[in-house]
């Protein structure tokens, strides 16, 4: 018993079984940290460890019938090159999935700014910090929108197919693809700061719209104190128009969500393998 125990080759093939989980690991758990249909800031760091083990214990089968344990390299310079590159790709797809989520966060905080609603922030204890009650609203809402469209099973398609494109023993022949996949992440990012400005754009230009009309009124009579008359309307008035465009905003949140997944594989598609470190 003890003879196989400290036989070489079953500890060498034991060691290749772990560093294999460790880079699976290493990819995924980036997505579950920053992906907030996945896990995000609220969910307990507990759930997120356990949705990260069983996203790997699903994917490493798959993974070791390839052979990939077996091709890991033995030096600690060039496993830990591959663990930089695990890592480096679980941070990519994390922040291109939360880029929509958190231009629609913004959103929310703009339109609240506009309606003057900035001292109703509400505590999130599962943060924690002081948030938005407007934009933790739209937050959730395209989260649960983008649930109930299947957009989940979208990305944990593109999580897959990124383990064959990339497999966690070779490194990515980027070549001249470095640079467009550097101009796509910008463009999102610029993407997802024009979608936040044009969602709370109809607020923003009602507001406007209101602020001139009780100017108007505090012109023509000077007794009438606009500032308190004006609080509640603009209040009210934003959340009707944001009710009103819930239907636009949904369509254009969805589509640049998946937009990014589509991203993500077109990247995971062009990387050419190449060969062990």
């Amino acid at each position: 018993m003890f003879d196989l125990i400290l036989d070489p080759q079953l500890q060498h093939a034991i060691n290749r079984a772990i560093l294999l989980w460790a880079l699976i690991s290493a990819r995924l758990l980036p997505i579950v940290q920053l992906t907030p249909y996945l896990g995000g800031k609220a969910t307990p760091q507990s759930v997120k460890m356990a949705l990260t083990i069983a996203l790997t214990a699903l994917v490493y089968p798959v993974i070791w019938s390839t052979g990939s344990a077996d091709q890991l390299p033995d030096g600690a310079f060039n496993l830990s090159m591959l663990l930089f590159k695990e890592l480096f790709l679980g941070v990519l797809f994390g922040f291109v999935a939360a880029l929509v989520f958190d231009s629609v966060r913004v959103a929310g905080q703009i339109i609240d700014n506009a309606r003057g609603q900035t001292q109703s922030m509400s505590f999130a204890p599962q943060l924690p910090e002081r948030i938005s009650v407007t934009g933790n609203y739209l937050y959730q809402l395209a989260i649960v929108l983008f649930l109930l469209i299947g957009g989940h099973r979208l990305m944990l398609t593109a999580i897959v197919h990124s383990f064959a494109s990339i497999p966690p023993h070779v490194m990515p022949n980027l070549g001249d693809q470095l640079a467009s996949i550097t101009y796509g992440v910008i463009r999102l990012s610029a993407d997802a700061i024009t979608l936040g400005v044009l969602l709370a754009f109809p607020v923003l230009a009602t507001i406007l719209l209101m602020d001139l009309c009780l100017a108007l009124i505090n012109r023509a009579a000077p007794q009438i104190n606009v500032f308190f008359l004006g609080m509640p309307i603009k209040s009210m008035l934003g959340i009707l128009v944001l009710l009103l465009t819930l239907h636009t905003f949904s369509d254009h949140v969805l589509d640049e969500a998946i937009n990014g997944i589509y991203f993500l594989e077109q990247v995971m598609n062009s990387s050419q393998q190449g060969g062990a470190p």
